[in-house]
C-alpha cells in the first residue's frame, strides 16, 4: 500500500477562515448555496433567490451572515446546493483585508466580499465589530451581534 501522508507540520494553524472561536452563545442557520461556484467558509453571505438560500457576495443582496467551517465537506467549500451553517451571531474567524483594532466598525465590499474596516465604497454590517486586532491583512475574529 502506498503512503498517503509523508509530511505532517509540527503544529496547527491557530486559527482558520470560518472557525467559530469560541464557546460562547452563537445562533448558526442553515442555508442552501444557491452559487454555481459555490461558498468558501470564513465568507460573507447575502440573501439567495428563495428564503432559504444564500450566495456569496453580490451588490444588490442583504447581509446573511458568515460561512462557518465544515470540515466534512470534501472540496473544502460549500458547493452548489448544499446546506450551509451560517452564523448570525456569535464569534467567528475570518480574513481582515486591512489592519483593524478592536471595537472597529465591520463593513463588506459588496461586490467581492472582501472585509474591512473601511466605509468608503461597503457596506457596514450591523451589530458587528472587529474582536481582535491585526497590524495588516491577516486573519481576526469578527463579532456578529
Amino acid at each position: 500500500m502506498p503512503a498517503i501522508q509523508t509530511t505532517y507540520a509540527a503544529t496547527h494553524a491557530r486559527w482558520v477562515e470560518g472557525m467559530v472561536l469560541d464557546m460562547e452563545p452563537n445562533v448558526i442557520v442553515t442555508r442552501v448555496a444557491e452559487d454555481a461556484e459555490g461558498i468558501s467558509f470564513g465568507k460573507v453571505c447575502v440573501q439567495g433567490t428563495a428564503d432559504n438560500q444564500v450566495v456569496d457576495s453580490e451588490a444588490t443582496a442583504k447581509f446573511a451572515g458568515i460561512a462557518v467551517l465544515d470540515t466534512t465537506q470534501p472540496t473544502g467549500k460549500y458547493e452548489q446546493y448544499a446546506n450551509v451553517a451560517v452564523m448570525k451571531k456569535g464569534v467567528i474567524v475570518v480574513s481582515a483585508s486591512e489592519a483593524v483594532a478592536v471595537g472597529d466598525p465591520v463593513y463588506y465590499t459588496p461586490a467581492t466580499g472582501v472585509l474591512s474596516k473601511t466605509s468608503t465604497s461597503n457596506t457596514l454590517i450591523a451589530n458587528a465589530q472587529w474582536d481582535t486586532s491585526t497590524s495588516g491583512a491577516g486573519l481576526a475574529a469578527l463579532r456578529l451581534g
